[in-house]
């Protein structure tokens, strides 16, 4: 067996809860009122841990503890435990019964809960606690940041209308939503399903802990990765290069404090990379495999593959293809990977068949509701409705980067450097930083590095799967959208990767490079409290110098009249949202459509023959008010074309839509946001 280092573990713990510690403190010093929301991740993540290591019980082993690293079982069980609770949640919705998520959860979190004591008994006092001190404290800064923004109240458009929103609804009702005007709710969303976790225990905050919680989980599952490749020392500087290479791309920094769903993705993806580099393929020797990278006369232990490392492996990509439409081609590129790493195809084949199994209620989902398994994608040759062609026109108009492979192959070599000098043209959230896009270049130069430098082995193989990873990844990446943050599980592995070998060199070298990245981490921290500042106005609430209601008051126009309808109409009004398109604050179910979507009015004015009998037909859908954003209601029109009416009865459709309000009961009126109640006829 494997034993690296017997104070190993107690040096991860150390260091875990020194971060932890720096949370805690910094958080009470800044804002006390907060504390009470570390109880969200603290609960997550034992329910987590708690159903991977249920599953590794169970099964007699997800990895062999005894041959790898502690953070390598750490990163199997968590991500384990991660796509089992997805997987129970989606199919508790699913069927209508969601409260079955909950009690399900129950026995993983006191599981959870008594391996935590149990580690904690094991616990040592270490003979040189100074590096793990030091990582303690970077790692805990790093936290820190990302926790103080990312518990402010949620401003950012996309979470207001559909990231929370969907989780929200699903409370309300106890089943999955499915709208037709909101094209997400008819894809895989089981990353802001997660997030119901967070709105049962602290609301919207809560759910933005869940968020951090996930991003949180990215450096443990890149800290398993450094140490598969730096086995078999213990590298005790990890943590510190981790906290200063993740700190120096702003792109991470909004990772953990927005609900996107890259950060699903990227936690799956990472978990599946340590398992893939842990278990090396069947054709090295139990007794010993050649490690290059220390010296020419050592040997390291090589683990065979465990019998069971293929369900882990196939669990979480599961969970990666059911995060987002688009993770298909990351899962193939997993996959991909696996095989060049040395895996064996029967191995992948089950592999691979879990990860079918679990996207697969996904796909019949969406094929139920518009004869699309894959809805939208291929609409030119599934189809599929009610996406037409003005949708799919909508949507590539709205790309950031042009339509789908539309770069040319000098777009692709300036690629690269347009990422680095032209953020802005990559969607949100796309400032990536200048490591992480040359860390990532750098993976693609694995395969000639190694053979220059004399690798062999099953490292070589590590090598070229890493660059097998990133070119198919990358191929998908660009015939669909290069928008920044979709690559980012890309960006995570060269950032991994970098750690990994940064902790090969000698301590003095590890010294000098620690002081670079460290002034790196700091410019990027800094790029993105200004960012966030700049487009959310954050600073003063993030301090806590600012309640969350005064802060929504001022950024957002329309949350004003979403307090009038929480506080005034009752809880089983149906709103129809024109104009405005974040229905999250009102807590109603609403007629919201997205503005790539075919807002259901434009049929209903155009069906109509005058202002009563259209408030008749939205009496029939069963709307009882409705809400009108006029500033919102001319970006959409004029951006996306909603409510735009064409042909010979344009001018009659647009004289009715404008009547249409004069039909209502005004009820409320501030920043151009009105709330109108629909007559009873």
């Amino acid at each position: 067996m494997y034993h690296p280092d017997q104070h190993a573990p107690c040096c991860h713990a150390l260091v875990l809860l020194g971060a932890t510690g720096v949370v805690v403190l910094g958080t009470a010093l800044v804002d006390p009122s907060r504390l009470w929301l570390l109880v969200v991740p603290m609960v997550f993540c034992g329910a987590a841990y708690g159903a991977g290591a249920m599953v590794d019980r169970v099964v007699g082993g997800l990895v062999a503890r005894d041959d790898h690293a502690p953070m390598v079982v750490l990163s199997a069980r968590m991500g384990v435990g991660l796509a089992c609770v997805s997987l129970v949640t989606f199919l508790s919705a699913l069927s209508g019964m969601l409260w079955l998520a909950g009690l399900g959860a129950l026995p993983a979190i006191a599981y959870g809960s008594v391996c935590a004591i149990r580690a904690g008994f094991q616990f040592r006092p270490l003979r040189e606690p100074a590096a793990a001190g030091v990582g303690g404290c970077l790692l805990g800064g790093a936290w820190l940041v990302a926790w103080l923004w990312a518990t402010i109240p949620p401003t950012f458009y996309d979470e207001l209308v559909y990231h929370l929103v969907i989780p929200q609804r699903v409370l309300a009702t106890g089943e999955l939503l499915t709208l037709p005007w909101v094209f997400f709710t008819l894809m895989p969303h089981a990353s802001d399903l997660l997030l119901t976790w967070g709105l049962v225990l602290g609301g919207d905050l809560g759910a933005r802990a869940i968020q951090f919680t996930l991003w949180v989980m990215c450096f443990l599952a890149v800290w398993a990765i450094a140490e598969v490749m730096a086995r078999p020392r213990v590298a005790v500087w990890t943590p510190s290069f981790i906290a200063c290479a993740f700190a120096a791309s702003p792109m991470v920094w909004f990772l953990g404090t927005l609900s996107f769903a890259e950060t699903s993705q990227a936690v799956g993806l990472l978990c599946s990379a340590a398992v893939i580099a842990a278990v090396p393929p069947q054709r090295l020797e139990r007794e010993g495999a050649h490690h290059p990278l220390h010296s020419t006369e050592q040997r390291v232990p090589a683990p065979l593959p465990h019998p069971h490392s293929w369900l882990a492996l196939g669990l979480m990509l599961g969970w990666v293809a059911s995060s987002k439409l688009s993770a298909l081609y990351w899962v193939a590129a997993a996959l991909i990977a696996a095989r060049v790493a040395g895996w064996p195809l029967v191995e992948l084949s089950r592999a691979a068949g879990i990860a079918l199994l679990t996207v697969t209620p996904w796909w019949i989902r969406a094929f139920v509701h518009t004869g699309n398994p894959v809805y939208p994608m291929f609409y030119s040759l599934l189809d599929g409705q009610p996406w037409s062609g003005e949708n799919q026109a909508r949507l590539l108009a709205d790309l950031p980067y042009g339509t789908p492979g539309s770069l040319g192959w000098m777009g692709l070599l300036r690629l690269p450097l347009d990422l680095v000098l032209h953020p802005e043209r990559f969607g949100s959230a796309s400032d990536v930083g200048t490591l992480a896009v040359l860390s990532t270049c750098g993976l693609l130069a694995l395969p000639v590095a190694s053979r220059l430098s004399g690798l062999r082995g099953h490292v070589r193989l590590l090598g070229d799967a890493a660059a097998v990873f990133v070119l198919v990844a990358g191929a998908g990446w660009v015939m669909t959208t290069p928008t920044a943050r979709f690559f980012a599980p890309a960006f995570l592995l060269g950032l991994a990767v970098l750690v990994g070998l940064c902790v090969q060199f000698r301590k003095t070298a590890q010294g000098l490079i620690l002081v670079l990245l460290l002034a790196a981490g700091g410019g990027g921290a800094w790029q993105f409290i200004n960012q966030h500042t700049t487009v959310f106005s954050s600073m003063e609430v993030a301090l806590g110098r600012e309640k969350g209601d005064v802060y929504l008051a001022r950024v957002l126009d329309h949350f004003p009249a979403a307090r009038f309808v929480r506080e005034t109409l009752p809880p089983d009004v149906r709103l129809l949202f024109i104009g405005e398109t974040r229905p999250y604050y009102f807590s109603r179910d609403a007629v919201a459509p997205h503005p790539i979507d075919v807002h259901p009015l434009s049929r209903w004015v155009h069906e109509a023959t005058s202002a009563e009998s259209l408030i008749r037909r939205l009496t029939a859908e069963g709307i009882t008010h409705v809400v009108l954003n006029v500033r919102e209601f001319r970006r959409v029109r004029e951006k996306y074309g909603v409510l735009v009416f064409s042909g010979e009865a344009a001018p009659e459709d647009e004289r009715r839509l404008r009547e249409f309000p004069k039909a209502l009961r005004l009820l409320y009126a501030a920043n151009g946001v009105y709330v109108f109640e629909v007559p009873r006829q």
